[in-house]
């Protein structure tokens, strides 16, 4: 690893941490450009979202595809939603099953949930319920809470498995257990069902 890139993307922590956003970027861009891998995720990450620059799709795929390269399991799955629902590029759902197998093969949990909504929409592959469901939870297993939040609305719905709402609630449970955005939207559902 390049370390240029690591100095500069240790600058780019410390911006971001100061409050500095420009600067930031700025010191991300050049990890980036060094062959920084870890940079290069990052900034294909922050383009593809719209965080600290414009959402910009060919720059994503093109710093996506660099740190995928370099074996990134999450830039990979980013890459592969791409690819999924045509951000910036066009809909390869084969290409982006290749990239998220990829991803698993590296224990990365959330590439089961995606590679089971590839199974649930029929991207890449034939829709099968049973299929996703399947991937569904051994992505909840292995930690990912979106995987968790799909599998409990398949056994809310009785999508892929039988209709069971005792199941359906544990896995949102799960699933609202941690922090963050999957979280507070398992906690609102299991919210929802309480309701009803």
């Amino acid at each position: 690893m390049s370390q240029v890139g690591e100095k500069y993307y240790a600058e780019y922590q410390a911006h971001l941490e100061a409050g500095r956003p420009q600067n930031a970027g700025l010191s991300l861009m050049t990890a980036a450009i060094s062959g920084y891998g870890p940079a290069q995720a990052e900034l294909g990450y922050k383009y593809l979202n719209g965080i600290l620059f414009p959402k910009d799709y060919p720059q994503a795929l093109r710093w996506l595809t660099e740190a995928a390269g370099q074996g990134d399991a999450q830039s990979m799955t980013n890459l592969a939603t791409m690819y999924m629902y045509g951000y910036g590029t066009q809909t390869d759902g084969k290409k982006a099953l290749e990239l998220l197998e990829k991803a698993w093969g590296q224990a990365y949990a959330p590439a089961a949930r995606f590679i089971g909504l590839c199974h649930e929409k029929g991207i890449g592959v034939p829709k099968k319920a049973e299929e996703a469901a399947a991937w569904y939870r051994l992505g909840a297993e292995a930690g990912d809470a979106g995987a968790a939040i799909l599998l409990g609305d398949c056994y809310e719905q009785g999508r892929g498995v039988a209709k069971d709402l005792g199941e359906a609630r544990r896995w949102y449970e799960q699933a609202a257990s941690g922090d963050g955005e999957e979280a507070r939207t398992a906690r609102e559902i299991l919210e929802g069902l309480k309701e009803n």
